[in-house]
């Protein structure tokens, strides 16, 4: 079963760098030294660990979206208030085996109780095809394509949160 824990930075942080700097995250999640910074800044109602029976193998983070940030690289499509959501299976067994679109469910529901978000979306590169599987299977759908200045071309997807 896949549950959303609290994290727990002093005991998480070393296992989610580990995570963040193994090949199979990096390649999509880029420098890790600045993503734990992200860590160590994101306030614990907008973080999570991924747990299968209770075991971490995976990470979420969430944010309101910096409608400045958007409009700098042509997503004028996306509401203010909408969240943005990063998320990545630490554990190379876990991924693909359905934990991610679960986690993105639960992450779904608690917006949808806590906030008064429009919606969420998740970028990913066009390349990162398992994540694009990931979205669809938690009934994301593709809204559009970007340029991002630091990953390039990008996939944009979303999920209507009303």
């Amino acid at each position: 079963m896949i549950t959303l824990l609290p994290v727990d930075p002093t005991v998480h942080g070393a296992r989610i760098g580990q995570w963040m700097a193994s090949a199979h995250v990096s390649k999509w999640w880029g420098d890790p030294d600045g993503r734990l910074d992200d860590l160590r800044a994101t306030g614990s109602d907008n973080h999570a660990m991924i747990a299968l029976d209770g075991k971490p193998i995976g990470y979420l983070r969430w944010e309101m979206v910096d409608p400045a940030a958007l409009a700098s690289v042509g997503l004028h499509a996306i509401p203010a208030r909408s969240i943005d959501i990063d998320i990545f299976i630490g554990e190379p067994a876990e991924a693909g085996r359905g934990a991610g679109p679960a986690a993105l469910e639960l992450l779904f529901a608690r917006l949808r109780e806590t906030t008064d978000a429009p919606l969420a979306g998740l970028c990913t590169s066009v390349n990162n095809h398992r994540a694009h599987a990931a979205f669809k299977k938690a009934r994301c759908t593709q809204l559009t394509e970007f340029d991002d200045p630091v990953f390039g071309p990008c996939l944009v997807f979303v999920r209507h949160l009303r």
